[in-house]
C-alpha cells in the first residue's frame, strides 16, 4: 500500500547517491543518518510547516530556481514521488525515441516528419489547473496538496503562471498537464509515430505535414495557455523516387543531428533501408568546445597542470554515476553514454583536432600564452587526449572522486 507519510522510514527511501554529496553529516554512519532524516520528518510534520523560500540563478535568460533547506527538499520530494506513483507519470526515455527514430528513417518509404517546439515551457503550465485536478481527483492527501499550493504562492514566482524551472517535481507535474495532448495527437489520422521528450516534440505521418499541422493547430489540442513556437516548426518529406535528384535531409533532435535523404529506394514491391548519417548536435559541440577553451583559460590562472588534464580526461571518456547505493546500481555518463547512437567519426575528429589546435597554437595572444605555459613533456601528454578513441572505447574514469568532479566541471558554469 503506498504510503504518503513524511516519516522517517519513508524519507530514507528517498535518499539518492547525490544526496551523500550534497548534505552534511549523510552517510557518515547509519544511526547519523537515521538521526538526520528523523529531524527533516518533524520538521515537514510540524503544523506550521512550509517552503518559505528559494534561490535562484539566471541561465541564458531562464531563471533556475532550487531549493534552500533539506526539509524542503524531501518534502516536495516525497510529494513528487507519491503523484509519480498514483497517476504512473514516467518522463520519457531519451534514448529509446533516438532509437526509434534512427529505425525509422532507415526505412527509405514515403513519409512526412514534423518537429515541433513548446514556447517558454515550464513557465507557460498553468499550475492552477493542477493543483485543481489534484483536489478533484482526491488521490493525494490533503496535507500534500497544502505544502504544494503554499508553495506555488511564493513571491518568487507571482512574475508568471507556470510551473518554476528547476525544481524535480514540475517535470512530473508537466507530464500530467501535457498527458491529454499526447494522447489527442497520437490518435490523428495518419501519425504513425509521436514522441516527445519535455518540450521537444517529433511526428512522423503518411499525410502531408500541412496537413496534419492544420489539424493540430486548429483542433486547439494543446491546453492553453501553451503555445508553439512557430518559428521552431520544422517539416521534412521523404517521397522521392527519382535517384537522379536526391536531396539531403537534416534536423536536430535530443543532442543528436540527423542526416538522411529524400530518396525512397524501392526494388520491385519491397522498400530496401537506406544509411543515415548521426552526428552530434551543433549546440552540444559547441559547448565541448567552449568546456574545452574554459579549461585552457582556467590554466593560465591557476597553473594546475593536474587539474586541466583531468578536465581533457573527464571531457573525452566516461565516468560512472551511482543512483542507488544500497541496491549497488550505477548509471554512466559521459561522451559515449551521452551519445550512443553516433556513426560520425569526422565529428569526434573535428573535436580532437580543436583541443590539438589549443594545445600547439603558436599565432594570437591566446595561442601564444598556452604554448609559453606548456612544456614540450606536458603538451605531448594532453595531446594524447582524443575524443574518438574515447567514444570508440568507453573509456572509463572512475577514479574520480565527487569533490574532484565539482572541481573539474567549476570553470565550466558558464560555458
Amino acid at each position: 500500500m503506498l504510503t504518503q507519510s513524511f516519516s522517517t522510514s519513508d524519507l530514507l527511501k528517498l535518499l539518492s547517491y547525490e544526496d551523500y554529496k550534497r548534505y552534511d553529516g549523510i552517510g557518515e554512519t547509519r544511526e547519523r543518518t537515521f538521526e538526520i532524516m528523523t529531524e527533516v520528518s518533524e520538521k515537514i510534520n510540524s503544523d506550521d510547516f512550509k517552503i518559505d523560500s528559494v534561490k535562484q540563478i539566471s541561465n541564458e535568460g531562464d531563471r533556475i530556481f532550487s531549493l534552500v533547506t533539506m526539509e524542503h527538499d524531501f518534502a516536495l520530494r516525497k510529494i513528487n514521488d507519491t503523484i509519480k506513483r498514483f497517476y504512473k507519470v514516467k518522463q520519457a526515455d531519451r534514448n529509446l525515441i533516438v532509437n526509434q527514430i534512427i529505425v525509422l528513417l532507415q526505412e527509405a518509404i514515403p513519409m512526412s516528419i514534423i518537429k515541433l517546439d513548446l514556447k517558454k515551457f515550464y513557465e507557460s503550465i498553468d499550475r492552477n489547473w493542477i493543483i485543481e485536478k489534484l483536489k478533484d481527483d482526491a488521490l493525494l492527501s490533503d496535507n500534500s496538496i497544502k505544502i504544494l499550493e503554499n508553495f506555488f504562492m511564493l513571491d518568487d514566482f507571482a512574475s508568471f503562471t507556470g510551473l518554476p524551472r528547476g525544481i524535480g517535481i514540475s517535470a512530473t507535474l508537466s507530464e500530467l498537464y501535457l498527458r491529454d495532448f499526447d494522447r489527442k495527437v497520437n490518435r490523428l489520422e495518419g501519425v504513425y509515430y509521436y514522441a516527445r521528450y519535455v518540450d521537444d516534440i517529433i511526428l512522423f505521418t503518411i499525410d502531408s505535414p500541412n496537413k496534419l499541422l492544420k489539424k493540430i493547430y486548429e483542433n486547439e489540442l494543446l491546453r492553453s495557455p501553451l503555445e508553439f513556437n512557430h518559428k521552431k516548426t520544422k517539416t521534412f518529406e521523404v517521397n522521392n523516387y527519382d535517384d537522379s535528384n536526391i536531396k539531403i535531409l537534416d534536423f536536430e533532435y535530443l543532442g543528436y543531428h540527423f542526416i538522411f535523404s529524400d530518396y525512397c529506394k524501392k526494388t520491385g514491391n519491397e522498400f530496401k533501408d537506406k544509411k543515415i548519417k548521426i552526428s552530434i548536435a551543433k549546440k552540444k559541440i559547441k559547448k565541448y568546445k567552449t568546456r574545452i577553451v574554459y579549461s585552457f583559460l582556467d590554466y593560465l590562472k591557476n597553473a594546475d597542470f593536474s587539474l586541466l588534464k583531468d578536465r581533457l580526461k573527464f571531457l573525452t571518456g566516461n565516468y560512472p554515476i551511482k543512483r542507488n547505493p544500497s541496491e549497488g546500481t550505477v548509471l554512466y555518463a559521459g561522451l559515449y553514454y551521452n551519445y550512443p547512437f553516433i556513426n560520425d567519426d569526422d565529428i569526434l575528429n573535428e573535436l580532437t583536432t580543436f583541443l590539438r589546435k589549443i594545445i600547439s597554437a603558436k599565432n594570437k595572444n591566446f595561442g601564444q600564452k598556452i604554448n609559453n605555459s606548456l612544456t614540450s613533456e606536458q603538451k605531448g601528454l594532453l595531446s594524447q587526449f582524443d575524443f574518438l578513441a574515447g567514444w570508440k572505447n568507453r573509456k572509463l574514469n572512475s577514479d574520480f572522486r565527487p569533490e574532484r568532479v565539482k572541481l573539474i566541471k567549476k570553470c565550466w558554469y558558464n560555458g
